[in-house]
């Protein structure tokens, strides 16, 4: 399987006086979101890279949901500390903008990651019956 690696946006940080720009891959055991965040206003001042990986075992839910405006990865974890070293996050949800010309390598990468998740699932199943 080719690795996706998919430019996304958080969601505004600071009501909107920084934004947080980065890319959002998959390792073999992980989903990693790998983040800057600079100031919305000139862009000059930034922040280091700032790198989260989220063990696939802590990943509940992966969606895609597409609107007129905007499409967005919808992730939903099982631990808050993963959802806490982000700008701007919503209960037990990451929320990732991804820009319309990325939008077909996004539903690409979500249905990677769900038929990733379908056979770990399966795999534990047979793996507990026996």
């Amino acid at each position: 399987m080719e690795s996706i690696v998919l430019p996304v946006k958080l969601e505004d940080s600071l009501e909107g006086l920084a934004e947080s720009v980065g890319l959002l891959s998959q390792t073999p055991h992980s989903l990693k979101i790998q983040f800057q965040t600079k100031d919305a206003i000139l862009g000059l001042i930034k922040s280091g890279v700032k790198v989260i990986e989220i063990p696939m075992k802590n990943v509940l839910e992966i969606s895609i949901k597409k609107s007129i405006f905007s499409h967005k990865i919808i992730i939903s974890v099982d631990d808050l500390n993963y959802v806490s070293q982000l700008p701007y996050t919503g209960n037990h949800e990451i929320s990732l903008s991804v820009s319309r010309k990325n939008i077909d390598q996004a539903i690409d990468f979500v249905r990677s990651i769900r038929l990733d998740m379908s056979e770990r699932v399966y795999n534990q199943a047979i793996k507990d019956a026996s």
